[in-house]
């Protein structure tokens, strides 16, 4: 699933593309996509609509438009969205076609079809239910050691389980948990309530610091995600890797094992 870097990747590559860019034609060849329009209906609302700018929200991505409307998108498990040339082969699993007035496409793909599309006006952004229950941000400036310690002390759950939530903190995933606790090392079993608050002090800038160098390398490609011009991402993980077999620090063998219902890696010595 992309998360934060891959999705900021996304939102930067799609903003730079789309700004001031208005959509002539919109082909919906999965109508499931769409949660809360009909295909009828999302194409009239949008075509002759031009974009104005694009925001990341958690995993979320928010197409803001000029009529006041947005496009919000969650990719889910294997969702892509990309600008294309019109004359590329379409992919087998493509779900959503928007045909622009700068010669582009923009495409949705998504293998898996747990992608979700939402047309909502830029009004009710705050308080969408999807949205409204997201947690914060980890570079928002509220976001703080202090912010994030009073948050692990208020659970008992393994402090994994804790980074996965997106009530708690919006946008880490799998990967960037175990990066985040492998740099702060910190096991990812550990209860969230016993860590120290030298050990929330050094999470915290754990997380952004992995978070930023994944931004810096357009994310990871492991699968399917790639950025908005259909390439690849280069972030190389210290620790969540089947072909890591070491430590890259100590040396001591890589433990790969499922917590929490996900395939977590981590190094039985240098993570307490």
């Amino acid at each position: 699933m992309p998360e934060l870097p891959e999705v900021e990747t996304i939102k930067r590559g799609l903003d730079e593309g789309l700004r001031g860019v208005s959509i002539l034609e919109i082909e919906v060849l999965h109508p499931g996509v769409l949660k809360n329009q009909s295909p009828e209906a999302f194409r009239l609302r949008l075509l002759g609509d031009s974009f104005i700018k694009v925001e990341r929200r958690g995993k979320f991505l928010l197409l803001f438009l000029h009529s006041g409307q947005v496009i919000l998108i969650h990719l889910r498990m294997t969702g892509n969205l990309f600008l294309s040339d019109p004359d590329s082969p379409r992919q087998k699993h493509l779900h959503l076609l928007f045909r622009l007035d700068n010669g582009e496409d923009l495409r949705l793909v998504d293998q898996r079809k747990f992608g979700e599309v939402h047309l909502i006006f830029a009004s009710q952004v705050p308080e969408y239910p999807p949205l409204k229950k997201l947690g914060v941000e980890p570079f928002d400036p509220s976001f703080s050691p202090e912010n994030l310690f009073s948050i692990l002390k208020g659970s008992k759950r393994g402090i994994k389980q804790l980074l996965l939530d997106q009530t708690k903190i919006s946008g880490i995933g799998n990967i960037y948990a175990d990066e985040a606790l492998f740099c702060a090392k910190i096991h990812p079993s550990r209860e969230a309530n016993s860590l120290s608050f030298e050990e929330a002090r050094r999470l915290f800038s754990s997380i952004r610091e992995v978070l930023n160098r994944s931004i810096q390398a357009q994310g990871r490609t492991f699968s399917n995600y790639l950025n908005a011009r259909g390439e690849p991402g280069d972030y190389q993980p210290l620790v969540h890797d089947a072909k890591k077999e070491y430590c890259p620090y100590c040396g001591t063998p890589i433990e790969h094992r499922k917590l929490f219902g996900r395939g977590t890696f981590y190094c039985p010595k240098c993570q307490k």
